[in-house]
């Protein structure tokens, strides 16, 4: 050990730069609640009052900064209180109707009193408790109140909805109490079974950690299941109350729920629905690799069947589904809310930042704020004054840094994005995030953080800033040869592969020639790799129509 003394450079981030980072990585509903919060924690913020008809959405004129909030004096505070809107006039305060109930009281009531009105305040229809039923305008509002039925109810939700409802005849309550698994114990089986299924459908064995417990608790039912699921022995094989847990399960809605893999999902709905072809089952059970595999004449063989009765049984099957558990998802809807639109104005692209009515709202506390005239002030009243302000200040500035930022950036990648803009997505060109980041100016970690998580509005649908940045393919060795984007590639592999002979359909080398063709170089396993990641597309045996 020793005690020694160095010089050495460090790179201090402050506080209000990790706010503005913080605050620029968020998206539009995350700002929101940030805001939110702030304003709960700051009492030198605020929000002013909303004018009425102000829409949720509107774009923002221009960016202000934290200081303008507090130096520019707030007329509309500052009115004289004579001066009162109509509505407020119409409404009325609490201090009116407490003048009018000290009238009544002292015997000072003023002559002009509308005793009828008075006298109905309080019982009108819409303070009743029956008041939907006398109510017929009902408040909007109220809509979002209420509790929505199976609003957010998962797949085992609605599962064991239906395993409270089912009822077992006496004759097999009889047969599973005498093999150990009275009716309580039964359903308990069931419930392991919802609960080990996926999003699906399809039942998934434990994790290691949830099989360790299993052993542990060494439930022979349990055990028996687990072995089930992992098809270390038949379900025919299983002990009958096992067996009836599997039978209960895929009784339920919808049809095809409680199977281990794909045939035994069709299989379930095949056998479920009435008037199913019986070629088509048969196909499902002893031929399910080959119709997996387009091989129809080898399925036609080997049944003693024609070919078109094996087209004709195919078809059949497209009345199944083979993600049953995505019928009851309850999965929310991915909702993408714009921060900025790009429009065209004479001949050329503006940005408009979006502004929503919270971060519209917000500003400086200017009563709190006049305090620090007060010569009368404590110290340390003072000093809480003059922090949070500071505070305030900041992060104002920080929100308005946000948008600022956002619209050079989104600027800059019309500039680079322009035929994108007028022709369509097909024409977007390759670019990456160090070109708009020379462009405007800023690190590479601040334009990544604008574009995650940011939508805009654009002509062809709203898109995320960074699905503006994508890859190219160049044309040649050369330096000067042209790129071409990776978007237009996808474009023309999948109108190539959409007009393709269904009965021949294109093999990755054919696409790859039909590509230079077009003046697009592409390599065989590049297209392979287009079509499978990107397109979700099958290969050319898959795509195979009889």
């Amino acid at each position: 050990m020793h005690l020694g003394q160095s010089q050495r450079l460090e790179q201090n981030i402050s506080p209000q730069m990790l706010q503005s980072i913080a605050i620029l990585q968020k998206n539009s509903l995350e700002l929101e609640t940030a805001i939110k919060a702030e304003v709960e924690a700051n009492p030198m913020l605020e929000f002013d009052d909303e004018p009425l008809g102000e829409s949720l959405d509107s774009p923002s004129e221009s960016v202000q900064s934290g200081e303008s909030d507090f130096d520019t004096e707030d007329t509309s505070r500052n009115s004289d209180d004579s001066t009162v809107s109509s509505l407020d006039f119409e409404r009325g305060t609490l201090e009116d109707s407490a003048d009018v109930d000290h009238g009544l009281l002292d015997g000072s009531t003023p002559s002009e009193l509308n005793w009828a009105q008075y006298l109905e305040d309080g019982t009108d229809h819409t303070d009743t408790l029956y008041r939907d039923s006398v109510n017929q305008q009902k408040d909007p509002d109220d809509a979002w109140d209420r509790p929505q039925k199976d609003r957010e109810a998962s797949l085992q939700d609605r599962l064991l909805l239906q395993l409270r409802d089912w009822n077992g005849t006496r004759e097999l309550m009889a047969q599973l109490a005498k093999a150990g698994c009275p009716e309580v114990r039964f359903r308990s089986l069931v419930e392991y079974l919802i609960d080990s299924l996926d999003e699906n459908g399809f039942l998934q064995s434990a994790d290691e950690m949830a099989m360790a417990k299993v052993m542990s608790d060494n439930d022979p039912f349990i055990i028996e299941i687990e072995k089930v699921i992992r098809n270390e022995i038949p379900l025919e094989e299983a002990s009958l109350p096992v067996v009836e847990a599997f039978h209960v399960l895929r009784s339920f809605r919808p049809r095809g729920i409680g199977a281990r893999n794909l045939q035994e999902c069709f299989i379930i709905q095949a056998e479920s629905l009435e008037n199913f072809p019986a070629l088509s089952l048969q196909i499902l059970k002893e031929r399910f690799d080959d119709l997996m595999a387009l091989r129809y004449a080898k399925i036609a063989k080997d049944l003693g069947v024609s070919t078109e009765e094996v087209q004709q049984a195919v078809s059949s099957l497209s009345r199944l589904a083979p993600h049953p558990g995505q019928q009851m998802s309850s999965a929310p809807n991915q909702v993408k809310v714009a921060d900025m639109k790009v429009v065209e104005k004479k001949g050329r692209f503006e940005v408009e930042c979006y502004r929503r009515r919270v971060q519209k709202r917000l500003h400086l506390n200017q009563t709190y704020a006049s305090l620090l005239n007060d010569k009368h002030l404590s110290k340390n009243d003072r000093e809480y004054i003059q922090n949070n302000l500071s505070k305030a200040k900041e992060f104002i500035k920080a929100v308005d840094n946000r948008f600022s930022t956002m619209e050079n950036v989104m600027m800059a990648i019309v500039k680079h994005q322009e035929a994108f803009f007028r022709q369509g997505p097909a024409f977007l060109k390759p670019m990456i995030l160090q070109d708009i980041a020379d462009e405007v100016g800023r690190d590479l970690s601040t334009i990544s953080r604008v574009t995650n998580g940011k939508y805009v509005d654009t002509p062809y649908g709203i898109f995320e800033l960074k699905q503006f940045f994508t890859t190219g393919i160049k044309q040649g060795s050369a330096a000067n040869d042209e790129v071409i984007g990776s978007a237009q590639i996808l474009e023309a592999i999948k109108k190539l592969v959409d007009e393709e002979d269904k009965k021949k359909p294109l093999s990755d080398q054919a696409i790859a020639d039909a590509l230079d063709k077009q003046g697009i170089k592409v390599a065989r396993r590049t297209v392979a790799k287009y079509r499978e990641e990107e397109l979700k597309i099958l290969p050319a045996r898959l795509r195979k129509a009889l």
